[in-house]
């Protein structure tokens, strides 16, 4: 008997480490999925900044071809917590120069992209002029970079008048980015160099929505999923309140719903897409597609869970223990959500990998 309020404290301790752990994971998942990214594009009409956009973040956001400097606002599109704006033309009748700065809140954006894909106009560089004023930074991309040609210059001798022409026009040595939405070129490129020019919280939500279109991006991609499939798998085993068919194991399911549709989502993919897209039927593609789709609803997961439910999981598990807390780590229940949220991600991986090794193949033939 004496050893009971020995029992009683050990288990006090460690729903309070619980507890404590709990708190910790919800407050860096709440403040992780708090973080916006919110870019500006400006330049001439017609130069691709609706294709840009859509091009960006793999989805077609964007209706390709509208005149924003033909309309009353910026137009604004979102996806999974960023925030892109197509801005109308500066300095025009409707929208003068003396008001644009705070009109459209420029103070509010992470970065601007102006876009052209001819000469650079009078508006774009006195504007620049204005961002280079208040410190922001500016990218300069030239679109449509399957259109420059000369019959007696090399596209290279091409793009390096280009960049020289900027700098003088904007009086300051800066980057030019070359891009076509046509075929994709140097959007990786230039998708990297927003990444770099964010501060890091920023930076992991611009890896994690934009489009991969480099193995890098998707590594890093893949290293930030793997990050919340941890905390969202803490979470669940200790959130646990579903019990597993079968076995002495609960787990918060709907956890682990949430979990693989923002996996999905981090990866462009969507069941109607999954379903329909060529891309996805051909036969080395096919079955992991419909993973996918069945592993992301309630009776996929717990089928997931049981066939990885084994106690020797929790044996690769210590590793983790600062970022979810030691009680929860040494669960049963923890070894068995973390192995089954790496299990649907490596799925989403593989397929992302194999369609980008397709892209990558198409764009250099």
């Amino acid at each position: 008997m004496h050893k009971l309020p020995e029992i009683r404290g050990r288990h006090m301790a460690q729903n309070e480490s619980i507890l404590k752990s709990v708190s910790n994971i919800r407050r860096q998942l709440d403040e992780a999925e708090q973080v916006t990214v919110t870019i500006a594009l400006f330049g001439q009409p017609g130069s691709g900044k609706s294709s840009l956009v859509n091009k960006l973040v793999g989805q077609p956001l964007a209706s390709v071809g509208v005149a924003t400097d033909q309309t009353r606002q910026a137009q604004t599109y979102h996806y999974n917590g960023v925030h892109l704006v197509d801005l109308p033309g500066f300095d025009t009748v409707r929208f003068p120069k003396e008001s644009f700065w705070e009109r459209f809140k420029m103070d509010s954006f992470d970065l601007f992209l102006c876009v052209f894909s001819e000469k650079l106009g009078s508006a774009e560089v006195e504007f620049f002029s204005h961002l280079q004023k208040h410190g922001r930074t500016c990218l300069f991309v030239r679109n449509k970079r399957d259109d420059i040609w000369d019959t007696a210059k090399s596209v290279e001798d091409l793009e390096k008048e280009i960049r020289e022409d900027v700098s003088r026009l904007v009086r300051a040595q800066v980057k030019v980015y070359f891009t076509s939405c046509r075929d994709d070129y140097g959007l990786d490129a230039l998708s990297e160099a927003i990444a770099g020019h964010l501060p890091q919280a920023k930076q992991e939500r611009w890896i994690e929505s934009a489009k991969a279109y480099s193995r890098r991006f998707l590594e890093a991609k893949l290293a930030l999923c793997k990050k919340k499939v941890r905390l969202n798998a803490g979470l669940s085993a200790a959130n646990a309140i579903n019990p597993l068919p079968g076995m002495d194991v609960a787990v918060d399911i709907s956890i682990l719903l949430s979990l693989f549709r923002s996996i999905k989502k981090a990866y462009g993919l969507n069941d109607k897409a999954l379903l329909t897209s060529r891309e996805f039927q051909v036969p080395a593609l096919a079955q992991l597609a419909n993973n996918l789709i069945k592993n992301a609803t309630r009776a996929g997961v717990i089928r997931l869970l049981q066939r990885v439910a084994t106690r020797e999981i929790t044996k690769s598990t210590s590793k983790y223990i600062p970022l979810v807390g030691q009680a929860i780590a040494a669960s049963i229940g923890y070894g068995i959500t973390l192995q089954a949220g790496n299990a649907y991600l490596a799925d989403c991986h593989e397929l992302a990998s194999a369609v980008m090794e397709r892209e990558l193949l198409r764009r250099h033939c």
